[in-house]
């Protein structure tokens, strides 16, 4: 059974910002291409399907320059028609799209559910390993998986629901067939969607970056990880607060880097694998950093041999 941390204390972003900077200094310098390119393919299966292409909403247009009539407004009769004749395509088509969507989407959180649970020990415990860790988490990686797919199908499941108003509001605007009542419910369906993935997003925070460390510390399912991670958000609301607000610079500072790394490597710092070997450092510190304030909050994630001396204290022993 786990047991909660001995010691309560404050938590801080910043001082595990600057803890997770002493490790990277420690562990990746000097530099070893063997150790970081090993690290670099693990780190690609942890960032493995938590970045890509968002949802395109259809637009509203406007009318014509010169004020328009009815005869500005353009015929969709013919589409309506055709939509009509060939529903049955369209609907099998779709059907297809959606299961290849999901099977998709199933492979590749799978995968990064490995690839968290591999990039996780291997900063933990200061290796560049990629078999054992594999081999080693299978259990675990698949009680986040469970929830990191649940969670990804109900994200589908939404967007597709937002899309049928935003496209009906959309098409109504488009044609001229709508009034100010379109407009109003087309900016509160996107304020809807803007809140839906604001909250995908943190979620996914709370998951990999407090949730899958925990599992891998106290040894228990992914749901009960969540609510021990839920229980320290609760009760350092502060604290996690300024987390993600840095967090969200951090990102923007290292998407620059990464774009300049690409741009100055002839684009081959673009490549799968590649660039997370060139952009290690960055990659290793933001894995690092959360487990930090588990650190702080008792939770200790890394083993004894891997906190550098004189700056970490031994690992918390529950009493």
């Amino acid at each position: 059974m786990p047991s909660e941390p001995a010691v309560r204390r404050s938590l801080s972003a910043t001082d595990a910002a600057r803890d997770a900077v002493d490790l990277v200094k420690r562990q990746l310098f000097p530099f070893q291409f063997d150790r970081w390119f090993a690290l670099g393919f693990v780190a690609f299966l942890d960032q493995c399907g938590r970045t890509g292409g968002g949802v395109n909403f259809p637009g509203g247009g406007g009318g014509s320059p010169g004020g328009g009539g009815d005869t500005d407004k353009p015929d969709l009769s013919g589409a309506s028609e055709w939509i009509s004749a060939h529903l049955g395509l369209i609907v099998g088509i779709a059907a297809v799209a959606l299961v290849v969507v999901v099977g998709l989407t199933a492979l590749i959180l799978w995968l990064n559910s490995r690839g968290v649970f591999m990039y996780l020990d291997n900063v933990a415990t200061g290796r560049s390993d990629v078999s054992r860790p594999w081999r080693e988490h299978k259990e675990k990686a698949a009680s986040y998986f469970a929830w990191s797919f649940g969670v990804s199908l109900a994200a589908l499941t939404g967007v597709l629901i937002l899309l049928v108003p935003l496209l009906w509001l959309g098409l109504s605007l488009f044609t001229g067939a709508a009034g100010a009542g379109a407009v109003v419910g087309l900016v509160a369906t996107v304020l809807v969607f803007l809140f839906f993935v604001i909250v995908l997003s943190l979620f996914s925070v709370l998951l990999r970056d407090f949730a899958a460390p925990l599992q891998m510390h106290l040894g228990v399912p992914c749901g009960q990880a969540l609510g021990t991670a839920w229980g320290l958000v609760t009760g350092n609301a502060g604290t996690f607060v300024a987390y993600v607000a840095l967090k969200i610079v951090f990102t923007i500072g290292a998407g620059i880097v990464a774009l300049v790394a690409g741009c100055l490597t002839c684009c081959l710092g673009f490549l799968p694998v590649l660039s997370h070997t060139i952009l290690q450092p960055l990659l290793y510190f933001e894995r690092a950093w959360s487990l930090f304030i588990l650190r702080q909050a008792g939770y200790d994630v890394f083993p004894a041999p891997a906190a550098p001396a004189g700056r970490f204290t031994p690992p918390l022993q529950p009493r």
